[in-house]
């Protein structure tokens, strides 16, 4: 049995690191304001989680622009400033989670599965 131990260590190593990080060290989700002269979105316009990930924005632009959740996110919402290098959630909940940029209007979504 003494022999077998190393071998069933390594294998669930192995099959440790085949899943991949956890989702509480996995990198966010990126999405950025793209866009110039008024013609701006978010890009990608609707992303796609599980229960437990991030999501961050950034954009360098040439306008102001800000990310702001109505009341299903309590309002949550970035600053509004023409750059902003990364504004970050954290999505406990699953569900549907709309956004915009209430200076332009344009809008996006957070779809978080359980």
């Amino acid at each position: 049995m003494r022999r077998s131990l190393p071998i069933v260590v390594s294998l669930l190593l192995a099959l440790l690191l085949a899943l991949g990080p956890a989702s509480a060290g996995a990198s966010p989700k990126k999405v950025t304001i793209k866009g110039s002269l008024g013609l701006y979105n978010f890009k990608p316009k609707n992303v796609t989680i599980t229960k437990g990930h991030r999501v961050s924005w950034s954009w360098d632009s040439d306008a102001e622009h800000n990310v702001k959740f109505g009341k299903k996110l309590d309002g949550k919402h970035s600053k509004t400033a023409a750059q902003v290098s990364d504004f970050t959630i954290k999505f406990k909940k699953a569900g549907t989670f709309k956004y915009k940029c209430t200076v332009h209007g344009f809008t996006g979504k957070v779809v978080v599965e359980s």
